[in-house]
């Protein structure tokens, strides 16, 4: 699963939890090995000395031509001279000494492989420049080539004591000797031999220790002469512009994150983690000093052919692009675009027919967008290019096409032909409302660009929006509805950021911009309409009891002109809070502009694959039925035309003539999933109508329905046993056989055999069963 846009290097990106487990993997291995390697080692120190057995014999020797008594003489020249027994003193010491100092240094390198791999905590990104600062040390400090040495000292060891022994065997037998040197010499023949075959073929299995070493040491002078070459033919790749690069202050948190991704690239071959560490340098923020380290080390190139992965080839008649992965293309020409900044780099030829398919694809408007930005900057002399460029930022400002928040921000934020003109903009127009100037150094910091431009923005345009006149901006109040509209998502997004004070001016401003019809359906885009309808839902904004109304009244026509999910999403969330215990003036304002219908409207647009909106309708509608159930005529406050309109029948009137009991019965019956998560609230309020308006032939539909649903679900036998109570009642009141008879057979069950079943079903208390027979209640 790819990160959010714009947090492919965040705390908690897809590529760290990557790395941290291709690393642990890796790292494991490698101890592991080195482990087994040095244990080896210490195990065959630990054989017994041969050494000793041939001191012994020296004595033996020494002694017989001491000893008084007659023994066999040996001719002198079979034995050790002083000078043999001084330089096999010597080898075998030496070898000895060696022996010992292995084993030294291989207890400490178990040492240090023990603190390499332990103690790293934190985030994902802190466990990965925790571990990546480790490796660069381990590297800068040969650990690896030391550990990959100890073998070689065992083998010098070796060496020194097989002189010894063809020394001391020299002048005892001829022929022993020079078996002895034969077998000795073809060993370390092959030895040396083994070590040159395999830096020269790197895929024999003739490995050595010191192989990889000599090979990256040979690989090292050649790139050293070849770019000493480059140099003098003047020849080297933006070369007017690396130096510069390099003066920018690097920082260290910067470098690792650059090596870690080098070092995964280098390291992993599963296209998975290469795509996703390629794919994380599309989140590389502005001000990231270390670009020129992934530049360098070739990663240009491997974005360009991931790029092209994500498009399928037909050569069936020509060449022909298919894009397999919009999504990922796009992070692509992000990665590309934050590579080249600052460069004279260009796309490359043999790829601008898959970019230019991205460029005209309809399905997503981002990636055609970021498209966009790599042909202006591959072609910065073409106004052709650039005018597609802005071809689409004017769409966008026009509402034609709707783009994400954060493909906006990315592309205002790059060096574009626009970057620089908004928070430019923004600096000007709050030196123009507040006064003063901002420090642009400020901007410097890619993090505290974006936030103080954001507060910048939203402090200017507030201060416009509450006092137009003031600044004559009375004709283009349109336009700072519409960029305080756009600002919503962030302070949704980002509400940390943003001071109390300033989220609530925010909010008011955006309120009264709503009740003016200037933030509406048609002005601005959809998504931009429900973010300013979930700020206003989530910033509890207190609506005085004169704007309630107008408001409710707003909410109605949204719903009826937008079929946006999330719009009508929030503006049902909004009603709800407004319809619970409400006025009478609201609940005129509501029922006046055919609200019920709107609501259910909603609920309808809910039932294709939105279970939130669907439950959020019908506890509005809940809400508003409760509210009419407790208003009472004010015929002695109100005057004499609004008393009539807030009648308690003219309003109940309403909800039994609406669609309101046909779309519950459609819901029952279709067994929708909304139906038990609100049941209950909806058995009261149903509960309350049928006291209200018990003759009402809506409730023998209503019956029946419930009672097919208890039938096969057992989960609505509360309602039922409530409403055939309050039927019953009534009808025994009135004593009339006719309003039995249009009731049907749905009453045949009586009361007592339905709380009898009820009690069978649930276990009740004797208060609990009091209270069944004296109001026909069951809680």
């Amino acid at each position: 699963m790819r990160d959010e846009p714009g947090e492919e290097m965040s705390e908690f990106a897809r590529v760290w939890k990557i790395y941290n487990d291709e690393a642990s993997k890796i790292d494991s291995t490698l101890t592991e090995g080195w482990n087994r390697g040095i244990d080896v080692l210490l195990v065959f120190l630990m054989v017994p000395d041969t050494g000793d057995t041939t001191n012994v014999l020296l004595e033996k020797l020494i002694s017989l031509q001491t000893n008084s008594e007659p023994v066999v003489t040996t001719p002198p020249g079979q034995l050790p001279s002083p000078i043999q027994v001084t330089w096999v003193n010597g080898l075998w010491f030496a070898a000895l000494a060696c022996s010992l100092s292995t084993a030294l240094v291989s207890m400490l390198a178990k040492q240090w492989l023990q603190a390499y791999i332990t103690n790293i905590s934190g985030s994902p990104l802190q466990r990965a420049r925790q571990r990546q600062s480790r490796h660069m040390e381990l590297v800068l400090w040969h650990v690896p080539a030391l550990i990959n040495a100890l073998p070689l000292l065992l083998h010098v060891a070796l060496l020194l004591f097989f002189a010894g022994i063809v020394v001391l065997l020299w002048s005892v037998n001829l022929a022993t000797t020079l078996a002895t040197l034969l077998i000795v010499a073809f060993a370390y023949i092959f030895y040396l031999a083994s070590v040159f075959i395999s830096v020269i073929y790197p895929g024999c299995p003739y490995q050595h220790p010191l192989s990889e070493h000599i090979r990256k040491r040979i690989h090292l002078f050649s790139s050293f002469l070849l770019r000493s070459t480059h140099d003098d033919m003047g020849q080297i790749e933006d070369k007017a512009v690396l130096p510069q690069n390099r003066q920018i202050n690097l920082r260290h948190d910067d470098k690792l994150d650059a090596c870690a991704l080098i070092w995964l690239l280098n390291t992993s071959t599963d296209k998975y983690v290469i795509s996703a560490g390629l794919q994380a340098i599309a989140g590389l923020p502005r001000d990231f000093t270390a670009v020129h380290i992934l530049r360098d080390a070739g990663v240009t190139k491997l974005i360009e052919q991931g790029f092209q992965a994500c498009f399928d080839q037909d050569n069936t008649m020509g060449l022909q692009w298919h894009l397999m992965d919009a999504e990922g293309a796009l992070l692509y020409c992000k990665a590309w675009i934050n590579l080249i900044r600052g460069t004279s780099n260009q796309w490359p030829l043999e790829l601008l027919d898959p970019l230019w398919k991205l460029q005209d694809t309809k399905d997503h408007v981002d990636g055609a967008t970021i498209a966009s930005c790599v042909i202006a900057l591959s072609s910065i002399d073409s106004h052709i290019a650039q005018w597609e460029l802005l071809a689409y930022i004017s769409q966008y400002v026009s509402g034609d096409i709707q783009l994400s928040h954060c493909t906006v921000i990315w592309i205002l934020d790059k060096d574009l032909p626009t970057s620089g003109v908004r928070s430019a903009a923004g600096l000007a127009l709050y030196a123009f409302t507040h006064g003063g100037v901002i420090d642009p150094f400020d901007y410097r910091s890619e993090h505290q660009r974006r936030n103080t431009h954001s507060t910048v923005m939203l402090h200017a345009l507030t201060t416009i929006a509450a006092v137009p006149e003031r600044f004559g901006a009375g004709e283009l109040l349109n336009i700072v509805a519409k960029e305080l509209a756009r600002l919503a998502s962030p302070l949704i997004s980002q509400s940390h950021c943003f001071s109390a004070e300033l989220k609530e001016a925010a909010c008011t401003s955006l309120f009264e911009l709503v009740m003016s019809e200037r933030v509406t359906v048609g002005l601005i885009p959809d998504s931009v309409l429900a973010d300013v309808l979930h700020l206003l839902h989530q910033s509890r904004v207190p609506f005085t009891p004169s704007h309630c109304p107008a408001f409710v009244e707003i909410l109605v026509k949204t719903l009826f002109a937008s079929s946006h999910q999330g719009v009508a999403s929030w503006s049902v969330r909004l009603l709800r809070s407004l319809l619970t215990e409400c006025p009478m003036a609201v609940a005129y304002a509501f029922t006046e502009n055919n609200g019920i219908q709107a609501v259910l409207r909603a609920a309808r647009i809910g039932d294709i694959d939105n279970r939130r909106l669907q439950v959020d309708s019908w506890r509005s509608l809940f809400a508003f039925v409760d509210s009419a159930m407790s208003l009472h005529p004010a015929t002695d406050q109100e005057p004499g035309y609004l008393a009539e309109a807030l009648s308690e029948g003219n309003i109940v009137d309403k909800i039994f003539q609406s669609e309101f009991f046909e779309t519950v019965c459609f819901a029952i019956v279709s067994h929708q999933w909304w139906l038990f998560e609100v049941s209950g609230r909806w058995t009261s309020t149903f509960v309350k109508l049928c006291r209200r308006r018990p003759h009402d032939l809506v409730w023998k539909k209503l019956i029946k329905v419930v009672r097919d649903m208890n039938e096969k679900h057992k989960g609505m036998l509360e309602i039922l046993f409530q409403l055939e109570s309050i039927l019953s009642g009534v009808a025994k009141d009135c004593s009339s056989d006719s309003y039995e008879e249009s009731l049907g057979d749905d009453l045949s069950m009586p009361t007592v055999t339905m709380a009898e079943q009820r009690l069978a079903l649930r276990p009740t208390t004797s208060h609990q069963m009091m209270r069944v027979l004296r109001d026909g209640t069951f809680t």
